[in-house]
């Protein structure tokens, strides 16, 4: 308890309790609510600075948990990216190459990366917003990359209808495709002896010997001969391809039918203007007749090409040729 103090009146001849003024109690109490509310800080200061409370230690703990996945999820965003560059240059330096197209530019590869950052109500710096950002480009190189697959998918499939299409495998076997009597190209006729085009190639060969479509296909027709080209069948390989193969003495497919690479399609003869059996064999390309030897090098091993294209080029006459 506050002490009490006095002072003596000399009118009274006594001494008097000093009683303090409104002001003076109110000052009083203003400075000691001053000096507890400093002191309450101070006390509450340093108890958060040394004590951690149940839900700050619950909160730090799921802070650091996030922080792990933070640093997760960053590692897989660093794995996919380098796994998209591999992805990219296999697709500029094999892909591209192989089809014949040019590689995609940096500038197309970044398209769409960059400008307006949207998660700057995020703060700049934040891990959250760092990341969202770095998931966008991410997000976006493979988009273009995607794009990028399906052009080069179109362009394998074309390339694939075409190679299907294309006059490859030879029409009769490796037994006879080196027994060239007449190559493609001006050479002397054999019943008129005179220079003439020759518009395919001749495959001397025993009568009745296999003859074998060069590529899939279906039957355009089929045309009977006394004259000419005998017994001849004309074979559409679609992607502009056609094949006739002439003299024949059997036909065993019908106009219409559908023919897969390699399947037999008839045998060696002598029907028409021949002197002797043989195949006659021409490649049609986009309308326009062309040397067959040149598509023979996907089936042959390259001294098996190597030795009918020096046949080829070094025959000049014929005893078995079409007219």
């Amino acid at each position: 308890m506050r002490k009490a103090k006095y002072y003596y009146n000399p009118v009274t001849c006594s001494y008097e309790r000093v009683r303090a003024s409104v002001s003076t109690i109110i000052l009083r109490s203003c400075i000691f609510l001053f000096f507890s509310f400093a002191a309450a800080c101070g006390m509450v200061r340093y108890y958060n600075n040394f004590f951690i409370s149940p839900k700050e230690r619950t909160l730090l703990a799921e802070n650091e948990q996030l922080r792990s996945y933070y640093h997760v999820v960053q590692k897989k965003i660093e794995q996919s990216t380098t796994l998209l560059t591999s992805l990219q240059e296999q697709d500029d330096t094999i892909y591209r190459v192989l089809l014949n197209t040019d590689p995609l530019s940096s500038v197309e590869r970044n398209a769409g990366i960059g400008g307006v950052n949207k998660y700057a109500h995020l703060g700049k710096d934040t891990l959250i917003a760092q990341t969202l950002s770095r998931v966008d480009q991410l997000n976006s190189k493979l988009i273009i990359q995607k794009k990028s697959y399906n052009y080069i998918l179109g362009l394998a499939n074309k390339a694939a209808s075409k190679l299907r299409s294309t006059p490859a495998f030879p029409p009769v076997s490796k037994q006879h495709l080196k027994r060239i009597s007449a190559p493609f190209g001006m050479r002397l006729h054999p019943i008129h002896k005179v220079y003439k085009e020759h518009e395919g190639v001749d495959f001397s060969a025993p009568m009745h010997t296999p003859i074998y479509v060069a590529a899939n296909g279906s039957v355009k027709w089929i045309k009977n001969s006394k004259k000419g080209y005998g017994n001849h069948i004309m074979i559409e390989h679609g992607n502009g391809f056609q094949t006739m193969y002439a003299h024949l003495n059997k036909i065993i497919v019908k106009e219409g039918q559908k023919l897969a690479k390699g399947q037999r399609i008839g045998t060696v003869g002598n029907t028409g203007f021949s002197t002797a059996p043989h195949l006659h064999y021409e490649v049609y390309c986009n309308g326009k007749r062309v040397d067959p030897i040149q598509y023979f090098v996907g089936e042959l091993t390259p001294a098996e090409y190597d030795a009918v294209r020096k046949q080829s080029a070094n025959q000049i006459q014929t005893l078995c040729s079409n007219y």
